[in-house]
């Protein structure tokens, strides 16, 4: 970081990328225990990728490692990372994490006065048991009610379901903000509306599909 100069500042743009994983979503299956993705270096200069991996506060039972936390990536090099996946005990349900990907671009030798990026990506990471059945759209096990000015949403499926935090009952409009962007298995969650919903009988919310690729709204029943 340099001190702002005013005019007397030259300041020579950097665009980059930086490294970039090749899919928004890392999927790890208990059957492999682990699993991997690639990331590829799209700047012109060399990076040191850092890997971190973050646990949800409140979701527990799994451990996941990478097997490179600091590596060099080469210009228009692709790299492979993998994780590796223990667990306390057999998994029954999916399970979420984040990993970080941060590319440190080397130092500028020259004496011109340059800003520079560490660019992240942050990425959620799936958990998925070996003994559990692929399902694509889970959003559509979820169950929604209204009560007054507040909306809950249940999850009762062994899934984990990502969405926007935005809601809204049809026909009337009410609109509410989830506490966060996705629901554990099991887990309940409400949100207070900008106003009763009334006779309301559907709700939309947006969901994240299981490989990262945006999904259209869905339109799901409200009960009372």
């Amino acid at each position: 970081m340099f001190p702002l100069l005013g005019a007397a500042m030259h300041i020579a743009p950097v665009l980059a990328a930086g490294v970039v994983p090749e899919t928004m979503l890392l999927l790890i299956e208990e059957a492999d225990m682990g699993g991997t993705i690639n990331l590829v270096n799209t700047d012109p200069v060399p990076n040191l990728l850092y890997t971190t991996i973050t646990d949800l506060p409140d979701d527990k039972g799994t451990h996941l490692t990478v097997t490179q936390p600091v590596v060099r990536v080469e210009p228009g090099q692709t790299q492979q990372l993998r994780f590796i996946l223990r667990t306390d005990a057999p998994l029954t349900t999916e399970h979420l994490k984040r990993v970080v990907f941060e590319g440190i671009p080397p130092k500028d030798p020259s004496k011109k006065m340059k800003v520079g990026f560490n660019l992240r990506q942050d990425i959620p990471v799936l958990i998925h048991p070996k003994s559990l059945p692929v399902v694509k759209d889970a959003w559509t096990l979820l169950n929604w009610s209204a009560s007054g000015k507040t909306v809950t949403v249940k999850n009762p499926s062994p899934y984990v379901v990502r969405l926007t935090p935005v809601v809204q009952t049809l026909p009337s409009g009410a609109t509410g903000h989830l506490a966060k962007t996705y629901i554990l298995p099991g887990e309940t969650m409400t949100a207070a509306l900008n106003k009763a919903p009334g006779m309301d009988s559907q709700l939309k919310f947006t969901p994240a599909s299981r490989y990262g690729i945006d999904v259209a709204s869905f339109t799901a029943p409200l009960n009372k």
